[in-house]
């Protein structure tokens, strides 16, 4: 088939029409689905009605945290709570952490 005609009739064909035809050939059928409902993430009851505080530091920061909670036997999260409750106390601020 030369460009623009069809060679066993040789009628000049609309391209667009072509084009038009082999677009919708090659659009797939959508089916519309409806999302799953999502189940709440279950969280330890100590969690519950909690917010994460975190921030991101040097490597020498994580270490001299981790060995001080080493030395004094106290997990990161006893660490963050002793140090928001300085800073509340430094601000005027109750302890509630």
């Amino acid at each position: 088939m030369k460009w623009g005609y069809n060679m066993g009739t040789k009628k000049k064909v609309n391209l667009a029409e072509v084009f038009q035809k082999n677009e919708q050939l090659q659009k797939p059928e959508l089916e519309v689905v409806e999302a799953a409902p999502t189940e709440k993430k279950k969280v330890a009851p100590s969690r519950e009605k909690k917010k994460h505080i975190g921030g991101y530091f040097d490597e020498a920061v994580y270490r001299q945290m981790k060995h001080l909670g080493v030395e004094k036997n106290m997990t990161t999260q006893d660490i963050l709570k002793e140090a928001l409750n300085a800073f509340f106390r430094l601000h005027d601020k109750p302890p509630i952490a």
